[in-house]
């Protein structure tokens, strides 16, 4: 299992490949994840550029945009937690390379690549563009203010 603090890299990631769609950014930041998935070899490299690729089409050809972003965002989230998951090494790698894609990409893109971070118990809510309502309770019931 993927530590809490490596998955907050891995959303970083794949809200920086989304992010990166149809901008100039596009070719580095595909070439970039190559490179990390290519760890696991050159298949898994070309693998990745054809996942990313077809991300690619999937939200530039989405009648709704957002909605498509979001859940590519999700699915790269879960494929580069499974690639530290594999190779835990390459979280810094990783982090650098989400970075870097993020502050290249234009101010309307970078919107979608948000950061979020939690650890040591930590409680995090994160709306971009949306609402959290959060309730807490204490202990026995009652509501805290």
């Amino acid at each position: 299992m993927v530590a809490e603090w490596l998955m907050g890299v891995a959303g970083a990631g794949g809200s920086a490949l989304v992010g990166a769609v149809a901008t100039d950014v596009w070719g580095v930041a595909r070439d970039g994840l190559a490179k990390l998935f290519g760890r696991g070899g050159d298949r898994r490299a070309a693998l990745a550029q054809r996942w990313a690729d077809e991300s690619a089409l999937t939200i530039e050809g989405a009648d709704d945009r957002l909605a498509a972003i979001e859940r590519e965002a999700q699915t790269w989230q879960q494929r580069l937690a499974d690639l530290l998951e594999e190779f835990p090494e390459a979280a810094e790698d990783l982090r650098e390379w989400a970075e870097r894609v993020r502050a290249d990409l234009p101010t309307a893109q970078q919107s979608f690549a948000n950061t979020f971070i939690a650890r040591d118990s930590s409680s995090q809510y994160n709306a971009p563009g949306g609402n959290v309502v959060v309730h807490q309770y204490q202990p026995g019931g009652g509501r805290a203010h």
